[in-house]
């Protein structure tokens, strides 16, 4: 009999311990969904405003070049922000994969933060291409204009070079 009485004595040990942890829970539950909450309408509202520059732009200005110089900081700023996703993951407050989820916004950062920037002079070059097509020279006269503008940016890029040392 001994046994039952330590049994009832456990239950209700063990009865108000749940409670204390499933309140600390709640709270923690409720601060969670909070932030959460804060978190996706914040980058609903970044990436909003990201789409209406874009739209904005292209009904101003007609045409997508320049765009990206545009947007780039805000772009940036949003896509870097991701990376509480992780956090998220991290500290338990979203039951997903921290792997899965860091594999996902890294790359996304990368392409924002480092891809972006080896694409500039390509952009640059095409942009002057384009600008040549439309006096309607000959595609001769366009590779040797072509190739003096390329001479004159790696001259001019070599002299500054040669400042540094």
């Amino acid at each position: 009999m001994a046994s039952s009485e330590e049994d009832g004595t456990n239950g209700a040990s063990e009865a108000s311990d749940e409670k204390e942890a499933a309140g600390k829970r709640r709270r923690l539950g409720l601060l969670a969904t909070a932030w959460l909450t804060f978190y996706n309408i914040a980058m609903t509202a970044g990436w909003l405003v990201l789409a209406i520059a874009m739209v904005r732009f292209y009904m101003e200005k007609g045409t997508h070049r320049g765009l990206y110089k545009s947007i780039q900081k805000t772009l940036k700023f949003f896509q870097t922000f991701a990376l509480l996703e992780v956090v998220h993951c991290l500290i338990g407050i979203v039951p997903t994969s921290v792997l899965v989820t860091g594999v996902q916004v890294s790359s996304r950062i990368f392409m924002v933060w480092l891809i972006t920037h080896s694409i500039k002079p390509i952009q640059f070059f095409y942009h002057l291409i384009s600008r040549w097509s439309c006096w309607g020279t000959s595609h001769n006269i366009r590779r040797l204009a072509l190739r003096k503008e390329v001479r004159n940016v790696l001259s001019t890029a070599s002299q500054q070079v040669q400042c540094f040392f």
